[in-house]
């Protein structure tokens, strides 16, 4: 493999790896020993259309938690206020599914807490998730920019390939002219 096509090479992997990449919508939050992921539908991602539905999946790494015993809210504040404070609905011990309908796009946060509702049980708990709305339809969600940047990343590798490789026939040639003269 010659040095220009390494080097191009290179320099394109380079580039791809220097794009942050995508975040996770299912993301495990934990406060000492309890942890919960949040799922939103649609396809999470959230839109001002109508009700958004999120599940919340409990875990106790102390095997104590159940949502049948706890006082469990979730507050949505946009801009450093509480919008709506609501409980947890229990569809079973470790699962919470709720419905909460976002008015306007932007950026929110949901804080999940938790505590006992008698004394002695799990250890109160707080978890905080940032959620991203968007406006309109869920269908009409635009091609994500990082597949974009992907997709240009990966052209630019195939031209400078081909760069490369031409580079070296080009010279090949030119030395084939050389010997020959």
């Amino acid at each position: 493999m010659n040095k220009r096509l390494l080097s191009a090479a290179l320099v394109a992997l380079l580039a791809c790896l220097s794009v942050p990449g995508v975040a996770s919508a299912h993301v495990l939050k934990v406060d000492g020993s309890i942890g919960a992921v949040l799922h939103i539908n649609p396809d999470d991602n959230p839109t001002t259309d109508g009700p958004t539905d999120y599940i919340m999946s409990f875990d106790d790494d102390n095997g104590q938690f159940s949502l049948p015993k706890c006082d469990c809210t979730v507050s949505i504040i946009n801009n450093g206020q509480t919008i709506a404070t609501e409980p947890l609905v229990n569809s079973s011990n470790e699962v919470s599914e709720n419905h909460y309908t976002f008015t306007e796009p932007g950026v929110y946060d949901m804080q999940f807490t938790g505590k006992p509702k008698q004394s002695g049980g799990f250890q109160p708990f707080t978890l905080n998730y940032e959620v991203r709305v968007t406006g309109g339809q869920a269908g009409a969600r635009s091609f994500p920019v990082l597949l974009w940047v992907g997709i240009g990343m990966g052209m630019l590798l195939v031209l400078l390939a081909a760069y490369a490789l031409n580079y070296d026939s080009d010279e090949a040639a030119i030395a084939m002219n050389k010997e020959h003269q």
